[in-house]
């Protein structure tokens, strides 16, 4: 459950849209998590995107998106013991835990070209950047351990996999 929100702008060299959306999802089953309902995996409270296009001439469009989302929620290991030479985990409760904020800005300039009057073909090119500031946002998590238990040495450490960094991209649409 939750809401939505949505503004639009579609006339003059500026346009785009905002959109947010606050919710919350749950799930619900006897035999899972002593029966008491928990976050559902992609349970995301805040959404947020912000789209912009500008005109900048006949030929040339700008455009930028950001987007910000709250974190996934995770069921992560709360201790860790040896048992029977083992290292073990012990679990939180279903998806407990939430993985931090994912946010990235997309940039864009869109190249027209002069359509030859003889021709049917339209076309434009197409310059963009994926996650321009480089943000290395969560996938998920997995602990890492080093050392030996019997010692005194070992060490577990949680470690962040991300996924998508900064991408640049060209980009020839083409009609005919």
């Amino acid at each position: 459950y939750g809401t939505e929100l949505f503004i639009n702008k579609t006339k003059g060299r500026l346009t785009g849209w905002i959109g947010y959306t606050l919710s919350w999802t749950f799930r619900q089953f006897p035999g899972l998590n002593s029966g008491l309902k928990y976050y559902a995996k992609y349970d995301r409270r805040h959404d947020l995107s912000i789209v912009g296009i500008y005109g900048l001439s006949k030929k040339w469009k700008l455009s930028g998106t950001f987007v910000f989302g709250s974190g996934n929620a995770a069921t992560l290991p709360q201790r860790f013991y040896i048992f029977d030479g083992v290292l073990t985990q012990e679990y939180s409760g279903i998806n407990e835990y939430r993985l931090p904020s994912y946010s990235r800005l997309d940039l864009g300039a869109t190249f027209i070209p002069n359509k030859h009057p003889k021709r049917k073909l339209k076309s434009e090119w197409v310059f963009s950047v994926y996650n321009s500031y480089n943000r290395k946002n969560p996938y998920f998590i997995y602990f890492d351990q080093t050392g030996n238990p019997y010692n005194g040495t070992l060490n577990v450490q949680a470690k962040q996999v991300s996924i998508f960094p900064i991408i640049p991209s060209v980009t020839w649409n083409f009609k005919f």
